[in-house]
């Protein structure tokens, strides 16, 4: 139908992505779940009546996080690919019934854009495939009366074979209350028997996961990997991949369980031989780089932590970001202007005294999402109180780094923190070639942060 005034079918707190309109033209297909930064939208899978009604859950149940979705020509079925269990997953959801049948699941990961497969009308699907092994390239998934079988169509990064790798293996522990983790665990290249310094990577979200991908390009874990430390990939609850009540469990609790979780991971690593707990470092990006600012105002096992974009201080967060309604969802409806409240309670500021970990802070000069005075104020806090602490703000950057030397100095910065705590790194000299990360300012007239330093 061509014009007529817009209409309501569904509205909900939780974000909606992916509509699909039904081939019959009868119901609209779509993704919820819990808010997490754009284009980050795996969720539920709802389904609502075109002319309007109550949408109902097709996938109550599912252990997976559906990131794309498609209906069938006779409007009975929904193909979904997913996060699943820590791996990926294509399935097919009866959408009356809501019962999942898995066409596949493997350990690997599919690149997630606006669109993440495509079908030939066939029930063959091509996808952008990766693994911890093979960087990204397309296939083709033939279905047939045996099942999946996959088939490559290019080979992008034939480099890749001349590049040495640390082996990236799952682990499985017992978190909060008792619930089942999964994780990654990347050895070093290399590597013989453990123990191993280790670095504990926490990832953004926190509706997100450490997933089945090439970590060798693009996000820096393998260059620890590759100066003999193993990096922990934990995804505690608040993750996605196991439906959406595990996505949805740390609401109101942000650096509640979900840091007992990690925690609970970090000491398996560490009984299962893995880890030094002499020699432990933590990390991570946005949500990542809150829970690296909490950690170490929890405790003083960490040797080095870097914190990248992270929040600091929920009460100000909550005055100052874009993404005011994100943190109200997520801490329950708490109330930011209670003095004794939650967003004091969970406000690593709030516990800086106990600080004792040195930390290199890492942010954007124009991130929107986190405002750089997060780690402004994380920083000159660290530096009143004698604890050791970097800060360096890049500039035209936002809430993911985009310019190349940026990032080479981001991973730089970050391989070098670690290494260069005495007795962490397996190897000496502790040092990248310089050529390879040079830099060269591009607006030596702006000014630098207050005691940090500000690049080009």
């Amino acid at each position: 139908m061509d014009g007529g005034d817009a209409r309501t079918i569904h509205s909900a707190r939780r974000q909606v992505a992916g509509p699909a309109w039904s081939p019959d033209g009868r119901q609209i297909a779509f993704l919820s779940s819990n808010w997490s930064d754009r284009g980050i939208t795996p969720g539920a899978v709802f389904v609502a009546p075109a002319e309007g009604g109550k949408a109902r859950e097709v996938s109550s149940g599912h252990r997976a996080s559906a990131v794309s979705l498609e209906w069938s020509d006779d409007s009975r079925r929904l193909l979904t690919a997913a996060h699943e269990l820590g791996g990926v997953g294509l399935a097919e959801i009866d959408v009356a019934t809501g019962r999942r049948t898995s066409l596949w699941r493997g350990d690997a990961s599919f690149w997630e854009g606006s669109s993440i497969f495509s079908t030939d009308g066939h029930g063959n699907v091509a996808v952008v495939r990766e693994s911890p092994t093979e960087p990204p390239d397309v296939w083709l998934a033939r279905r047939g009366p045996g099942g999946v079988e996959w088939e490559r169509l290019t080979r992008l990064h034939t480099q890749a074979a001349d590049l040495a790798i640390g082996d990236t293996d799952a682990i499985h522990w017992k978190g909060a209350d008792g619930w089942e983790m999964q994780g990654l665990v990347i050895r070093p290249v290399g590597s013989g028997g453990g123990p191993y310094p280790m670095v504990t990577i926490v990832h953004g979200g926190p509706t997100g996961a450490h997933k089945y991908q090439y970590h060798a390009a693009g996000r820096g874990f393998q260059l620890l990997a590759a100066r003999g430390i193993a990096v922990f990939l934990p995804n505690p609850r608040g993750s996605t991949g196991w439906g959406l009540e595990f996505a949805e469990s740390n609401i109101g609790d942000m650096g509640g369980k979900d840091w007992e979780d990690i925690q609970a991971g970090i000491d398996h690593c560490v009984a299962e031989g893995i880890a030094d707990p002499e020699r432990l470092g933590i990390g991570g990006g946005s949500y990542g780089g809150f829970m690296t600012a909490w950690a170490v105002t929890q405790t003083e096992r960490f040797k080095a932590a870097v914190m990248q974009a992270g929040v600091s201080d929920w009460r100000s967060f909550h005055g100052r970001s874009y993404l005011c309604d994100w943190d109200a969802i997520h801490y329950g409806d708490a109330d930011p202007w209670d003095p004794d409240g939650t967003y004091r309670r969970f406000s690593p500021i709030t516990f800086v005294k106990r600080a004792r970990t040195p930390t290199l802070i890492l942010h954007g000069e124009q991130d929107g999402d986190v405002p750089v005075e997060q780690s402004y104020l994380f920083y000159r806090a660290l530096k009143d109180l004698g604890v050791e602490t970097e800060l360096v703000v890049y500039p035209r950057e936002h809430h993911g780094f985009v310019e190349r030397n940026h990032k080479l100095d981001q991973h730089r910065r970050t391989t070098q923190w670690f290494a260069d705590r005495p007795g962490y790194c397996h190897f000496h000299p502790c040092c990248l070639p310089t050529a390879t990360w040079s830099m060269r300012s591009h607006a030596p007239s702006l000014p630098s942060p207050p005691g940090g330093r500000r690049l080009g």
